[in-house]
């Protein structure tokens, strides 16, 4: 990519391509997850959160960001892989803030030093009824993971360019006694990052082809 996070950072700020939305979502959609009409799903007042792929430059000049893995817990998505973020609350003054406010308390990581520079297509988790705003932001300097292990188990950081360069596979998960298919990234010792993460990061790498031109 030969790029450092300013050159990215301004790069996907000034940037006025649209974003693939479903094009990249179905992709690595599970089988039995339909495309929703993301207007009539708003009319049913879903429940509203926000996650944020967090760029960083590491200290070798590497871009990366943090995914993290939930701690195991009595819900839909118990112990799996996600993004930093949660659930907009009142105090919230947008879903920007969202983002950043739960970043934050998830990783750990200085307020103060989150940007937020894009924000990607709202995506529907039908199995816990929330609306997903995803956005892209960059920190400045490279941050130090203390993750809150309420709700992290622990922090995986991925290399942009090689997750940029990366194939998601289709791996076997068992649902309701039955074997299904699911598309996802293996991020090292046959752990996925799939479902509605997936989906999201998905977007954010065909986004990043676009605009560089990859």
């Amino acid at each position: 990519m030969n790029l450092d996070l300013e050159e990215l950072k301004y790069i996907l700020s000034e940037s006025v391509e649209p974003l693939p939305a479903w094009d990249s979502h179905e992709k690595l959609s599970p089988p039995y997850r339909d495309k929703f009409d993301l207007e009539l799903v708003k009319r049913t007042n879903p429940k509203s959160a926000s996650v944020l792929i967090l760029l960083y430059q590491n200290e070798n000049g590497e871009i990366e960001f943090p995914v993290t893995m939930r701690v195991s817990y009595d819900g839909a998505h118990s112990h799996q892989f996600s993004l930093p973020g949660g659930q907009f609350e009142e105090q919230d003054i947008s879903f920007d803030e969202t983002a950043i406010r739960e970043t934050v308390e998830e990783l750990g990581v200085e307020y103060e030093n989150i940007e937020i520079i894009k924000q990607l297509s709202e995506i529907y988790i039908p199995p816990s009824n929330f609306l997903v705003y995803p956005y892209i932001g960059v920190y400045n300097g490279e941050p130090e993971f203390m993750p809150d292990m309420r709700e992290v188990q622990y922090v995986v950081p991925l290399d942009l360019e090689a997750f940029v360069n990366a194939d998601y596979e289709v791996f076997e998960r068992e649902f309701s006694g039955q074997t299904v298919e699911i598309p996802g990234y293996n991020i090292g010792d046959d752990e996925y990052l799939w479902g509605a993460t997936a989906m999201i990061l998905e977007e954010f790498k065909d986004y990043i082809k676009i605009v560089l031109n990859l």
